[in-house]
C-alpha cells in the first residue's frame, strides 16, 4: 500500500529501482554526479514520500561517503538535521513554486563544483519536496555553468542503451546528400570509434563526428534534466494532446535560468552584482566595485481578461462565503460585489539578499561565476546554519496597485464571441487601498458577476497599512536589480502571480520600456486566472534616485492555508493536483 501511494505522489516522476537494496525510491541520476530526489521524510510523510532510511540506506550503500546532500526546503516546510546525512548538508532554502534569490544560483552552483570535481566518485544530491522544481532550478543552474555539458552514463542507464543513443547522436549528424560521397568513409570510421570509445572507456579527441555540444545551452539543460527527472510517458507527446511535462516547469523558475545564462555569458544587465563591464567573466577584481542600487519606477500593470462564465462565478461566490465566514465571521454581508482587480508587490528579505549578494561577490571565480574563488576562506554555509531566514514567511508584501475602483474597458477580440476586458493598475496609497478594501457591492456591466473572492489570500487579511513603501511622483519606487513578485487578485480569487527582475527587462538606453508576459509566462494561472490573456509591466528608470535607499519590506500578506488553495481550486474548476505542482 504504501509503494502504491509513494508511486502515486511522484505521479509523472521517474522514480529508481535498485534490486540489490530492494529499493524504489522518488530520485534520478540527472548526470553521473548529479542526483534529485524527493524530500527524505520520516514519519507518516514517509508513507508517501521517500523513507529518510532508505535514502540514507541507498545512499551510502552505492557512494560511501562521497555525497553531499543540497537541500531546499524552509524550516517551516520540512526539517531534518544535518547529522541524518553524517553531516553531509547544505541549506539554501526558498519557498516552494517560487523563484529563489538569484544569488543562490551562481553559490549553489560553485558548491556543487567544488565538491565533485575533487573525484569522479562523488555525487551531488539535490532535493526539494517533490525534488522536481526547485531541485531542477537548481540542477539546470549548475549544469549551465559548466564547460561542457556530458549526458549520464551511471548505472541507471544500461550500457548497451547508452551506445544506443551516442550512435543516434552520430546519425543525426550525417551530411546531406550533396556532400555524402565526399565524407561517407569520414563519417563512418567517426561512428565506429565512438561506439568502440564506449566499450572500452578510452577518449579519442581527434574524432570528426562530435557526440555531446561544446557549451551547455540553456534548452539542451532543460531537456536533458526534463528527459531524466521524468517517466517518458509524462514527455512524450505521441498518446495524448496535453502539452508534454516539463522537469523544470515554472515559468519564473524557467525565467531565472535565463537571467543566469545570461550573466554566465556576459550580457547580463550593467552594474548586476558589480559585474559592470565584465564579459565572459574578465575584469579586475582585485578591488570589486561597489554594487550599484540603480532604481526603477513600477508604474503600471495591464491585465488583458476574457469574460468568465456565469457557471465559474457561482462557484467561486459560494466558496468564498465559506471562506469569509471561517476568517473573520462577516460572511456574505461583509464582502459581497468586490469584483477589483489588484496586485500586491513582494520581495525576499533586504538583509538576506544582501547577505548573499556579498557571498556571492566575495567567492566568485572573476573568470566564471559558476565556479569559487579558490582563494577565498570565506565559508559558504554560514548565511543558512541558523532557521534566521526560513522559519517565517521569507517573501513580503511592500505595495500594492489596482485599478482604483475603474471600470475595465472592452476590447476587439478576433473572435467576436468572446469579450476581452482590460484593467489597468495602478499604485495605490493606503488611502485608496482603504477604500478598495470596502467597497460596497458594484453590478459591472461586463458580466453577471457580483462576488468574486479569493482562497489564497483574504482581502481582510491583508488590509493592514504597508509602511516604507515608496511610492514616487508616478510609480512604486524599487531596486532594479532585486527579485520582485506580483501576485494578482480579482477581490479576494487569487489568479496569478509572476517573478522577474526589472534590470533584466530595461536598457540603460532608454528612459522607459515594458514587457509582455502571456498566460502560459504566468505562474499558476488557476480558476479566473485562466481567462487572462496576457500581462503588461510598465517601468521607467529613475534619473534622480540612483542612492542605497532601500524599499523596505513588511510581513503583511498571511500565509494562506492549504484548505484555503483546495477550496479556490475547486471553486476554479481545476485539480487539486494542478493547483499545487511543483
Amino acid at each position: 500500500m504504501a509503494e502504491f501511494l509513494r508511486r502515486l505522489v511522484s505521479g509523472g516522476k521517474a522514480r529508481f529501482k535498485d534490486t540489490n537494496l530492494d529499493l524504489e525510491l522518488d530520485l534520478a541520476y540527472v548526470t553521473d554526479q548529479v542526483i534529485v530526489m524527493g524530500y527524505p521524510a520520516a514519519g507518516i510523510e514517509g508513507l508517501y514520500r521517500n523513507r529518510r532510511e532508505d535514502a540514507q540506506r541507498f545512499l551510502t550503500a552505492r557512494h560511501g561517503s562521497d555525497f553531499w546532500v543540497f537541500n531546499f526546503c524552509p524550516v517551516r516546510e520540512n526539517f531534518y538535521d544535518k547529522s541524518v546525512f553524517g553531516g553531509r548538508v547544505s541549506r539554501y532554502p526558498f519557498p516552494d513554486h517560487h523563484a529563489p534569490p538569484l544569488a543562490i544560483l551562481p553559490l549553489v552552483s560553485r558548491e556543487i563544483h567544488a565538491w565533485v570535481t575533487v573525484s569522479k566518485d562523488r555525487v551531488a544530491v539535490l532535493h526539494c519536496k517533490a525534488g522536481k522544481g526547485r531541485s531542477g532550478t537548481l540542477v539546470c543552474a549548475y549544469l549551465l555553468s559548466l564547460d561542457t555539458l556530458s549526458p549520464p552514463v551511471d548505472n541507471s542507464y544500461p550500457e548497451k542503451d547508452w551506445v544506443a543513443v551516442r550512435v543516434d547522436d552520430c546519425m543525426q549528424v550525417i551530411p546531406d546528400d550533396a556532400a555524402l560521397e565526399e565524407l561517407e568513409e569520414a563519417a563512418v570510421s567517426s561512428a565506429s570509434s565512438i561506439v568502440e570509445e564506449r566499450l572500452s572507456e578510452s577518449r579519442d579527441e581527434s574524432r570528426s563526428v562530435p557526440s555531446k555540444p561544446s557549451v551547455p545551452m540553456l534548452q539542451q539543460v532543460l531537456d536533458l534534466h526534463t528527459s531524466r527527472r521524468m517517466k517518458a510517458s509524462s514527455i512524450s507527446t505521441n498518446t495524448s494532446n496535453t502539452k508534454p511535462r516539463a522537469g523544470v516547469s515554472i515559468p519564473s523558475q524557467r525565467r531565472w535560468l535565463l537571467y543566469w545564462s545570461q550573466l554566465l555569458a556576459g550580457e547580463g544587465p550593467p552594474g548586476m552584482w558589480g559585474l559592470s563591464g565584465m564579459k565572459s567573466g574578465s575584469h579586475d577584481d582585485s578591488n570589486p566595485p561597489p554594487i550599484l542600487q540603480r532604481k526603477v519606477r513600477i508604474t503600471e500593470i495591464s491585465l488583458r481578461l476574457r469574460e468568465l462564465s456565469g457557471i465559474k462565478v457561482g462557484l467561486v461566490r459560494a466558496a468564498n462565503m465559506l471562506m469569509d465566514c471561517g476568517k473573520d465571521g462577516r460572511g456574505l454581508a461583509g464582502s459581497l460585489g468586490n469584483n477589483h482587480v489588484w496586485a500586491s508587490l513582494a520581495r525576499y528579505d533586504d538583509d538576506l539578499v544582501n547577505a548573499l549578494e556579498r557571498w556571492e561577490q566575495s567567492t566568485r571565480d572573476i573568470t566564471n561565476l559558476g565556479r569559487r574563488n579558490h582563494e577565498s576562506s570565506e565559508s559558504v554555509s554560514g548565511i543558512f546554519t541558523s532557521d534566521k531566514w526560513d522559519k517565517e514567511k521569507m517573501v513580503q508584501t511592500f505595495a500594492r496597485m489596482g485599478d482604483n475602483g475603474k471600470l475595465p474597458s472592452e476590447m476587439n477580440s478576433k473572435d467576436e464571441s468572446i469579450k476581452v476586458y482590460s484593467y489597468v493598475l495602478s499604485p495605490l496609497t493606503e488611502e485608496c487601498w482603504v477604500e478598495i478594501s470596502k467597497a460596497p457591492p458594484q453590478e459591472e456591466t461586463h458580466s453577471s458577476e457580483a462576488s468574486v473572492k479569493s482562497g489564497m489570500n483574504s482581502i481582510h487579511s491583508i488590509s493592514r497599512p504597508v509602511t516604507n513603501a515608496r511610492i514616487g511622483r508616478s510609480g512604486i519606487v524599487v531596486d532594479a536589480h532585486r527579485e520582485l513578485r506580483i501576485k494578482i487578485y480579482m477581490g479576494q480569487v487569487f489568479m496569478t502571480w509572476l517573478w522577474f527582475i526589472p534590470a533584466f527587462h530595461i536598457s540603460l538606453d532608454t528612459p522607459s520600456s515594458s514587457f509582455t508576459l502571456r498566460r502560459d509566462d504566468l505562474d499558476f494561472p488557476i480558476g479566473i486566472g485562466k481567462g487572462i490573456m496576457d500581462v503588461e509591466l510598465k517601468m521607467e528608470w529613475c534619473q534622480d534616485e540612483v542612492d542605497d535607499m532601500q524599499v523596505k519590506t513588511t510581513r503583511t500578506d498571511s500565509p494562506s492555508s492549504g484548505v484555503e488553495t483546495v477550496v479556490a481550486s475547486i471553486a476554479g474548476g481545476v485539480e487539486v493536483g494542478q493547483a499545487v505542482e511543483r
